[in-house]
């Protein structure tokens, strides 16, 4: 299943990347869209060649850096509509104060939202990929965000598709080549709250995932992080 070893080797040096489990999780997902490639998302006139050293190169520029960055909440770029804290003010009767806490507040929060998604990917990746899944990071997958290939099965793909809400559109999707359908899980109800980690489509993962352990995990990815802007805001 796996070819161009050694040049997927020099590539993911090239990333600064030793680790064979990850070299071969790279090559996994070349793999699939070799055989999937309507599956690649690619913005541009022309899309990568999988099965290419030059499009190998391409897709090692967006797998390793998405993997190894840290996901953080970004600064607020867009300034708040003031008629909505005269809204606020005049309906809720906030003052002026309160709605100038709150446009910052909800900037924050936005912000936070943001990368939930994100931190939700990484979470499940710490569970599935010591089993052989593969998290497809780098946004170039197109509806899939996991994926295992198990060779002696008569369709060895399976793909997953996860996201935050029942409410949040899903990505158009169909099949992949060998008409095995991609399994769709959200992780809550929008409204009720309502987490869906029992109905989590591997069933051999739902005593290792769990709301819980999402929220210790979301809590300890960003620890140190916000440690370091802390100390910076009390510098500064």
């Amino acid at each position: 299943m796996i070819a161009h070893g050694k040049y997927l080797k020099e590539v993911a040096q090239s990333h600064e990347v030793t680790d064979e489990s990850e070299i071969e999780r790279f090559a996994k997902v070349c793999a699939f869209l070799s055989v999937n490639e309507d599956f690649l998302s690619w913005r541009g006139k022309s899309k990568p060649d999988p099965d290419s050293n030059e499009g190998i190169e391409k897709l090692a520029d967006k797998f390793f850096p998405a993997r190894n960055k840290k996901d953080w909440p970004s600064e607020p770029t867009t300034v708040p509509d003031e008629a909505v804290s005269i809204v606020m003010q005049v309906v809720y009767g906030y003052s002026e104060d309160e709605t100038t806490r709150i446009k910052v507040e909800h900037q924050h929060s936005m912000s936070a939202e943001n990368i939930v998604g994100a931190l939700l990917e990484r979470y499940i990746a710490t569970v599935l990929e010591p089993h052989g899944w593969v998290w497809c990071a780098g946004d170039f997958v197109k509806a899939v965000d996991f994926i295992k290939y198990i060779e002696e099965d008569e369709s060895p793909w399976t793909a997953v598709q996860v996201k935050n809400r029942d409410n949040t559109e899903n990505s158009s999707s169909k099949a992949i080549r060998d008409g095995k359908p991609i399994l769709k899980w959200f992780r809550t109800f929008a409204k009720t709250g309502r987490d869906n980690w029992d109905n989590f489509p591997e069933e051999e993962f739902r005593n290792k995932l769990s709301e819980t352990g999402f929220r210790e995990f979301v809590r300890n990815y960003l620890k140190s992080p916000a440690e370091k802007v802390t100390a910076k805001k009390l510098a500064d």
